[in-house]
């Protein structure tokens, strides 16, 4: 039996969760996944007896070199390493990184992605989309209607919701501005914001929008019931390398609004999702070696589009439902993630 170490980085709940899925998928197959670490140890004694590795990383070049030395090491004593990475924007080169460009290779998990490493001169082998497990988001449907209740909502509200964490990247002061505007138009349209702390100080101008700081500690089944209690979900972000929770909302038969660019396009499709003219790309960075790459709209066009997908999915909500559903089945992770069973066992 192959025997295989997952890394990822603790820090980030939506790394580790990929993380988890991918260890189940590789030991449905029959991979003996020894160990989930939430950091590249540095102690040889942990990788000794495994067959090889299997990261989980975002390719930031400010944090990505503990990881891609582990992967380096693991090659060079002939044992496998898969690399399985995103990116939301450019990669800035740093001092002594050109080992990483020549000796290792990158799966991306979007062609978005893909296409980003290759700028900065990374090597792609192949791309696999991020998956979910359909039937667990499923199971939770019905929890929709005690979290309406527990938030104070209406049966009969119809409520759009968005999910992320409070980085400049994920657009919580431009959806603040969107539904400041939505609530002008039609004030019976709620909203659900799941975030943290830093993203909860976005909205502080704007009333009557339910603010969850939870944004990463929630249970499965407090997470996709809030999911199921949304009618629309929006995605403001300005940058993604792929973004699950809309991945998920599509599973919960949820229909998209976000902004019309990769890879949020390469997920949804035009019968699952309501688009937004992108009208400019930015580039800005944060903490670490990314240029990230923004993509901003027009905040009242965002808002104009919430409100025209209200009174489409009220008229058609089986039909949109079905559809959604359909789409997030290409992307069932014992679907997707087989991808990695043939990369670990067979080295393809």
């Amino acid at each position: 039996m192959v025997s295989v170490i997952v890394l990822t980085s603790h820090r980030s709940a939506s790394l580790k969760r990929v993380a988890n899925d991918v260890a189940t998928v590789l030991r449905e197959s029959g991979v003996n996944v020894r160990d989930i670490l939430g950091y590249p140890s540095a102690d040889p004694a942990v990788y000794r007896d495994v067959d090889g590795v299997l990261v989980v990383m975002t390719f930031d070049p400010a944090w990505v070199t503990p990881f891609a030395f582990v992967c380096r090491e693991m090659l060079v004593k002939g044992k496998k390493c898969v690399f399985y990475t995103t990116i939301e924007g450019r990669a800035r080169r740093v001092h002594g990184d050109t080992w990483i460009y020549r000796d290792l290779s990158f799966v991306a998990n979007s062609r978005y992605t893909a296409s980003k490493l290759r700028e900065s001169g990374a090597v792609v082998t192949k791309v696999v989309y991020h998956g979910i497990d359909i039937d667990a988001v499923a199971a939770f449907e019905w929890r929709a209607r005690y979290v309406r209740r527990e938030l104070g909502l209406k049966s009969d509200d119809f409520v759009v919701g968005y999910i992320a964490g409070g980085y400049m990247r994920k657009g919580h002061d431009v959806f603040a501005e969107v539904i400041r505007l939505v609530q002008e138009r039609d004030p019976s349209i709620k909203f659900v914001v799941l975030t943290d702390s830093k993203g909860v100080e976005k909205y502080s101008e704007v009333g009557d929008v339910i603010l969850l700081d939870q944004f990463g500690k929630l249970s499965e089944d407090e997470y996709y019931g809030l999911l199921h209690s949304f009618d629309l979900y929006a995605q403001p972000s300005l940058a993604e390398g792929f973004g699950i929770p809309l991945l998920e909302a599509l599973a919960a038969g949820k229909p998209v609004v976000h902004a019309d660019y990769e890879p949020l396009s390469e997920v949804t499709t035009k019968e699952t999702s309501f688009r937004v003219r992108v009208r400019s790309v930015v580039y800005k960075s944060e903490i670490g070696a990314i240029d990230y790459e923004l993509h901003y709209y027009d905040p009242k066009e965002f808002a104009e589009m919430i409100i025209y997908a209200k009174d489409y999915v009220l008229k058609n909500r089986d039909e949109v439902r079905a559809r959604c559903i359909e789409r997030a089945r290409e992307f069932d992770m014992r679907k997707t993630y087989r991808e990695f069973v043939s990369m670990i066992s067979h080295g393809g």
